[in-house]
């Protein structure tokens, strides 16, 4: 139960390769399977069996952690044979095991750690975090807050939401683009604190480059993310559409 609590609340610690793993597994008499074999199976389960699978045993979990390119499409092939029509790929930088528990399977805080209702289940993409309401307003910081303490240049480089108390689902979506300032964006602060004191640690060319460097990475992040917002308005919208009809007869 420690790996899942600890997957709930940070994610675990994901390796590149699996094959060390695949090779060490054959000692034990359950997992005598080929790997060819073992992913087979592991395709066929859904997203939800193979996250119980990882705390099966230390070589399951370090295996299906895995960001190789076996494991991936593991977990890919999972998700779309338990969810087709999330097809889309994971947002730029995510992993599928990330993307799936965010999007699919948490049902915790990522932060308290407690058990979160759908109404107050906090899926912020631009932050890559879930979380419930209290905890997204005491991890978040203003604008307002921030200018005084924080360079511009920083801040300009950094993913932000317009709003940390959205009423609805229309409001949670809401994005405010790199660079851009609508009236009060807010950042997670622990994040905001990580990339001043790594612009804090360089000199005045290094700044520059890392400024440049920070500002593509999160554009290039927020236009992945684009279309999964977009696909999860859609998808709100129908569930609306056919309660209405519903309560209408």
């Amino acid at each position: 139960m420690e790996n899942k609590e600890n997957f709930e609340n940070n994610y675990p610690v994901f390796t590149k390769d699996s094959s060390d793993t695949l090779n060490n597994m054959k000692t034990f008499p359950l997992l005598s399977l080929t790997p060819e074999i073992l992913a087979e199976i592991c395709e066929d389960l859904s997203p939800k069996d193979l996250y119980t699978l990882t705390i099966v045993c230390k070589k399951l979990r370090n295996f299906l952690w895995a960001t190789s390119g076996c494991t991936q499409q593991i977990w890919r092939k999972s998700r779309l044979l338990m969810f087709s029509l999330d097809s889309l790929l994971p947002p730029k930088g995510m992993c599928e095991q990330q993307y799936i528990w965010l999007k699919e399977l948490g049902s915790t805080c990522q932060v308290c750690r407690a058990q979160v209702d759908k109404s107050e289940r906090c899926l912020i993409w631009e932050f890559k975090r879930l979380c419930c309401r209290p905890c997204l307003s005491i991890k978040t910081t203003s604008l307002e807050d921030l200018r005084n303490n924080i360079p511009e240049e920083v801040l300009s480089c950094l993913p932000n939401v317009n709003d940390i108390k959205p009423s609805n689902f229309f409001e949670a979506c809401l994005v405010t683009l790199p660079g851009s300032r609508y009236q009060n964006p807010y950042y997670w602060t622990t994040d905001v604190y990580k990339a001043y004191r790594e612009y804090h640690a360089l000199n005045a060319n290094e700044r520059e480059k890392w400024v440049e460097k920070k500002k593509a990475e999160v554009e290039e992040f927020n236009q992945s993310i684009e279309e999964l917002k977009s696909k999860d308005m859609t998808e709100f919208l129908t569930s609306l559409m056919r309660y209405t009809m519903t309560q209408a007869n």
